[in-house]
């Protein structure tokens, strides 16, 4: 399934807002949302606090249906407070659109979830009238609705930690797949606790699943080789093997929740199809997460076409993955009523535009990209040459070509005549004309 719009009342930062999202299935003729580039995927953006990941756990508790009731999970301080207002509940109310592997009967699955207090605490209540079209949410093995959602605390639990059998008895599995957007020390499978039993019992599938994370880590990066060491599966680049808990906080991070994903990918494609067929959801807070800027302009383009048929949701404070998509594809918190917040999209071209022109769109709202000292030094330089100061006019130019610090070691290739002319006044060792080599 894929969730096409979504409305909160009251859900924390939220007082009321609607929001659309973009998905494989949008439809232009029916949707005020042209299709982007890049049609499944969705770049939450704004300010801390803002409402990024309150709007990915609506999602996650509006996914669930029905089966949020007996999900077992604990909701916390969900319900919007302000000073003078304090609401007694909140609502979740989501359209989603279904697929063929949804084996559902209705052409749009409707979610209505209310979240109500008794005193200090909260609980989560199915209020739409009709559920039939959700029956196949609540059998842990059907390949229906899936969905998976991943916290910005993420981490990746030892192998020999894991008890899988546990984990599929002792908690609603489609609930344990958002688990990590709500309890900050859930942890995730690791690729050593299923992997090598994939390998042993359906090669073919083992090769879907190691060209994948392939292709989603992407070229120049740490390839996975299906090999193990000490009980640790092998990557390498340049020649060079790592085991898996040897690689950086980056890789590490990246991995860890692709590990995971591809494993609910397994466990619920439909018989017969393969790996990048299956279908759903993906929620990921703070896809940047210990991302080189280099990854980050990339990465969200490399999910997009590596499953095409997923429908990403993820976060990000990074100028560079906002560069990177159209305007259709971000989502911006604003601010709203009482402070509250309003998610809307901002119609402006900003695919290509570089980091600094990025941050000075409405996306990020900055004046100037440059601290705040030098930014007062450019200003009265500005003013004074808008008077006619042509020495002003010069300083201005070269300060806006150079950093702050003035104790550094500048190393510059002299022309020859200048050299030997510090030769003759016996100044090379000490101090060169460096305004004749700038002005020169």
């Amino acid at each position: 399934m894929y969730i096409d719009s979504i409305k909160l009342t009251n859900f924390r930062t939220f007082r009321e807002s609607r929001i659309e999202f973009v998905h494989p299935k949008l439809d232009d003729i029916f949707s005020a949302i042209p299709t982007p580039q890049l049609p499944n995927v969705n770049l939450l953006l704004g300010n801390n606090g803002f409402g990024k990941t309150t709007l990915l756990k609506a999602i996650a508790l509006a996914a669930l249906g029905p089966a949020v009731t007996d999900s077992g999970i604990f909701p916390y301080l969900l319900i919007r407070r302000e000073p003078l207002l304090q609401p007694s509940e909140a609502v979740i109310e989501a359209n989603f659109f279904p697929n063929e592997q949804d084996d559902t009967f209705v052409s749009v699955v409707e979610s209505h979830i209310t979240v109500t207090r008794r005193g200090d605490l909260e609980s989560l209540r199915w209020t739409h009238p009709e559920e039939k079209a959700w029956h196949p949410i609540f059998s842990s093995s059907s390949d229906a609705f899936f969905f998976v959602g991943y916290g910005a605390t993420r981490r990746v639990e030892k192998a020999d930690r894991v008890d899988m059998g546990s984990r599929k008895y002792n908690a609603f599995i489609r609930a344990q797949r958002i688990q990590s957007l709500f309890e900050e020390s859930y942890s995730l499978i690791p690729l050593t606790s299923w992997l090598p039993d994939l390998q042993q019992s359906n090669p073919g599938r083992f090769k879907q699943v190691a060209s994948l994370i392939n292709k989603l880590v992407g070229h120049g990066h740490y390839n996975f080789t299906g090999k193990m060491e000490a009980r640790e599966y092998l990557f390498e680049r340049n020649g060079i093997k790592i085991p898996f808990p040897a690689l950086s906080d980056g890789y590490r991070a990246f991995l860890g929740w692709v590990g995971d994903l591809l494993y609910h990918v397994c466990e619920t494609c439909p018989r017969g199809k393969k790996l990048v067929e299956n279908k759903g959801i993906v929620l990921v807070d703070e896809i940047d997460l210990h991302l080189h800027p280099e990854w980050q302009l990339t990465v969200l383009q490399t999910l997009s076409k590596t499953l095409p048929n997923i429908q990403f949701i993820v976060t990000s404070h990074s100028p560079l993955i906002v560069g990177s998509l159209e305007w259709m594809n971000i989502i911006t918190m604003m601010p709203g009523e009482a402070g509250s917040s309003v998610a809307k999209r901002i119609e402006w071209a900003v695919h290509g535009l570089d980091a600094d022109q990025v941050l000075l769109t409405d996306y990020f709202g900055l004046e100037s990209t440059r601290a705040p000292g030098k930014k007062r030094t450019l200003k009265e330089l500005t003013l004074k040459a808008r008077e006619g100061d042509t020495k002003a006019a010069k300083q201005l130019l070269k300060e806006m070509s150079r950093g702050e610090e003035r104790n550094v070691r500048i190393t510059v290739r002299l022309p020859s005549e200048v050299v030997e002319k510090a030769v003759r006044k016996g100044t090379l060792e000490t101090s060169v004309d460096i305004k004749e080599v700038i002005d020169r």
